[in-house]
């Protein structure tokens, strides 16, 4: 894990760039395990020249309190690595309602009991509404 860690570094730092930045794009990443985290953790906390721009989404639901997700999170703090951190909610009758008459080229007003239904079934969650 040591060797791939440094071979990624590497290849950050040579393709990155402050006018070119690499962004990093890693979805359900409560699925990795802590090998794969301590990879993220040392890219992301280079100090030698490395510019990255990462993004990791898991779902809350996925994960417990004690998950290593949430130990990357906290040494990527103490390495002085800014985080952000921004949890995203269900939507609102009115706006899930908006979706769908969008969706369905059909005016609110006519779309408002399919939506009550779908905001009931999936309590306003996109992916579930789409499904």
């Amino acid at each position: 894990a040591r060797s791939v860690s440094l071979t990624l570094l590497r290849f950050v730092r040579v393709v990155s760039s402050p006018r070119h930045p690499v962004m990093l794009f890693l979805d359900d990443i409560q699925w990795a395990d802590s090998t794969a985290l301590d990879v993220i953790h040392t890219i992301l906390s280079d100090t030698m020249g490395s510019c990255m721009f990462f993004v990791g989404t898991y779902r809350n639901n996925e994960v417990q309190v004690d998950h290593d997700l949430f130990d990357l999170i906290e040494k990527l703090e103490i390495s002085n690595v800014p985080t952000t951190k921004v949890s995203l909610a269900g939507l609102d009758q009115e706006d899930l309602n908006t979706m769908i008459s969008d969706a369905l080229c059909l005016y609110p007003r006519i779309c408002k009991s399919l939506s009550d239904i779908l905001f009931q079934k999936t309590k306003g969650n996109p992916f579930f509404v789409l499904e």
